[in-house]
């Protein structure tokens, strides 16, 4: 599975043995560019990809959980926690299920080929908001921590200590740099720093907050949430929840750097990326609310005594860990912007210019906007309540609910409705064999994409994934002989026997292709017909995904509500 969509040599030989293909190395450069936008190029295992999706959760969102546990009651709590765990955990692989079916692997693109243009939009429009919030709440958070050492233990030098200045210089020469590669794996590295960083947080909070229980004014039983059932609004810090746990923007960006891309070993990194970061989430938030009660604030830091040493190194912890967490927010914040602006299709990829216009433009507006807004509990609620719900539930459980049945039952007239090539052509990353024709080339970064029809212009745009063939297979004979099809082996090619070139209007498109090169005979030709008209049966994610979809519309109304009314 690993060698799918790898650059082939040149007039080699198609074996029908099971051993994978030769292939031509690839340059830094190149994997980057391929691994941002289609499978078969991952180079990461599943722990460092459980680690970034560990990264990309864990991170503002952590601090807002002593307060979500306040508001919501200390057992209410801790049981809506692991709900909201476990369907965020679901979401991500449901939704890569669905790309799969699909053969799409962009989330907005998969939510095109389900809701169409306005699904495009929408859910740009949406990562930009929980995506972005989370930058901006990072930033929040570190010009929170940082300058306070600074003003604590280098009064002589007090420009170190002013926020905007701090925070802007860390961000220009430490964090903008690491935004500048187009594909995520390259943060592999840098987010196991980042977590590591957590348990010296955690561990500080232990030790120092039950001092600091031991100050606080004493309360009579029916004071405050504590170890309340119940608290005074479960809703609100549900939407609080939802933006701790939610990292489905960044699903199929850590799905393509994934060595196994197969559905056991995906399941394998989010039930690791889950378990980790509830576990270290949930302490922390238990923590707080033990110590702090009512009285939490949505930066626990913020309950603690500036001149506290141990407390201190906490915080200097939690600066180093935002800085290596901003990027994994603005990552899909980027992703986003440049599908709205028609940089990035499903056929191409911004150039040069665009990517480092679009990164600097936008890393200095969510910059400004951080330094300029001091509040973590609306920057929680709003894009938890509104944006988290909307990426980690309701899209992820329909978009699995269309690709099974919607398009199983569009399917099964794929027969009578002629092939027709659209404005999405096949890509084949792979050089021409020898006796095999194309109408059109077009080269990226010095790499040969053969398109089986003319060149697609730059500003073409598309709602589907540029399906990546093995070969670009001449079916016919070779010196006198009937060529048998090129081998197909599923431990290597990861794509669903039904797969998608285009959508267009609505009507899922077939590929002249490969029509029907991936029929054996005429018997499994039938064979498949019979299983495509057969009503898919309702299995568990099925019912699971009704549940996200329900839940995300009931938390999105209840929490922002809740913001909105100030209760």
């Amino acid at each position: 599975m690993t060698d799918y969509g790898s650059i082939y040599k040149p007039h080699q030989q198609i074996s029908t043995s099971p051993s994978p293909p030769p292939q031509i190395p690839l340059s830094n450069s190149e994997r980057d560019l391929l691994q941002a936008d289609r499978p078969g190029y991952g180079t990461r295992n599943k722990f460092e990809v459980a680690f970034n999706l560990v990264n990309a959760t864990v991170g503002a969102g952590i601090m807002g959980l002593p307060f979500a546990v306040s508001h919501a009651g200390f057992v209410t709590g801790i049981v809506a926690s692991v709900w909201v765990a476990c369907l965020s955990q679901l979401g991500l692989y449901m939704l890569i299920l669905a790309g799969n079916r699909t053969g799409i692997y962009k989330y907005a693109v998969l939510v095109e080929h389900v809701m169409g243009r306005f699904g495009y939009h929408f859910l740009n429009f949406m990562i930009i908001i929980q995506a972005g919030g989370g930058c901006i709440s990072y930033f929040i958070l570190l010009g929170d921590t940082i300058p306070l050492l600074l003003d604590r233990y280098l009064p002589q030098y007090p420009l170190l200590s002013n926020r905007a200045f701090f925070v802007t210089t860390v961000s220009l020469i430490c964090i903008l740099p690491l935004n500048m590669r187009r594909s995520i794996g390259s943060l592999a590295r840098w987010s196991m720093v980042s977590v590591m960083c957590l348990p010296i947080i955690i561990v500080t909070i232990l030790i120092r907050a039950p001092a600091y229980y031991d100050k606080k004014p004493p309360h009579e039983p029916s004071d405050g949430p504590a170890w309340s059932i119940v608290g005074t609004d479960v809703f609100g810090a549900m939407g609080i929840m939802a933006f701790a746990f939610t990292c489905t923007q960044v699903a199929f960006n850590n799905f393509l750097t994934l060595k196994d891309q197969s559905h056991n070993a995906w399941r394998h990194s989010t039930i690791m990326s889950t378990s980790m970061s509830w576990t270290i989430s949930m302490v922390f938030a238990v923590v707080g609310y033990i110590c702090f009660g009512k009285d939490v604030q949505s930066n626990l830091f913020m309950n603690f005594d500036q001149n506290d040493p141990l407390i201190n190194l906490g915080r200097l912890a939690l600066g180093i860990s935002m800085i290596f967490t901003i990027p994994m927010c603005f990552y899909p914040t980027r992703e986003a912007v440049q599908k709205s602006l028609g940089f990035e299709t499903a056929t191409k990829q911004p150039n040069q210019i665009q990517h480092y216009v679009v990164t600097v433009i936008v890393f200095v507006i969510l910059m400004a906007i951080g330094i300029a807004v001091q509040s973590l509990g609306k920057v929680y609620a709003l894009a938890g309540g509104f944006a988290a719900t909307t990426i980690a539930n309701i899209l992820p459980g329909a978009t699995h609910l269309v690709t099974r049945f919607w398009r199983r039952r569009s399917s099964s007239t794929k027969q009578e409705r002629s092939p027709t090539l659209t404005t999405a052509p096949t890509l084949t990353v792979a050089p021409t064999l020898s006796n095999t024709t194309t109408t059109g080339t077009k080269y990226m970064d010095d790499k040969l994409l053969a398109l089986p029809g003319p060149i697609i212009a730059s500003d073409t745009q598309s709602c589907s994934s540029p399906r990546i063939l093995p070969v670009n297979y001449n079916s016919g004979t070779h010196n006198g002989k009937s060529s048998p099809p090129p081998y197909y082996n599923n431990n290597y090619y990861p794509y669903d026997e039904e797969d998608v070139s285009t959508v267009d209007g609505g009507e899922i498109r077939t590929d002249d292709s490969d029509s029907l090169s991936s029929y054996s005979s005429a018997q499994d030709m039938l064979h498949d017909d019979e299983e495509e008209e057969q009503r898919p049966r309702i299995e568990f994610l099925d019912v699971v995904a009704v549940i996200l979809i329900f839940w995300g519309f009931l938390v999105m109304f209840l929490s922002v509500s809740s913001v909105l009314t100030g209760s």
